[in-house]
């Protein structure tokens, strides 16, 4: 499977405003802003944000910058990586 990349899909001033919302084979994400910060949380399939229990989500802060955003999508794809993708 591909790796994330949320080129074109997903810009600073859109975080600024609203959360972003995505998957990646069996893996949930959420970015949002929380005290100046990017924060990024994965979950996995097959709840949304709401029904899925906290101690199932994994998060980590990023800077609000271009790099931050980098960061952001290393740090997805290498959660992905870890503990979603499976053998075929």
């Amino acid at each position: 499977m591909e790796e994330i990349s949320l080129k074109g899909m997903f810009s600073l001033e859109l975080i600024k405003k609203e959360r972003y919302a995505g998957s990646h084979g069996g893996m949930r994400y959420m970015l949002q802003m929380e005290e100046g910060q990017m924060k990024a949380t994965v979950y996995p399939e097959p709840y949304c944000w709401e029904a899925t229990p906290e101690e199932q989500k994994q998060s980590e802060t990023f800077a609000y910058t271009q790099e931050g955003v980098g960061e952001m999508v290393a740090w997805l794809n290498r959660m992905y990586r870890e503990q979603y993708q499976t053998e075929l």
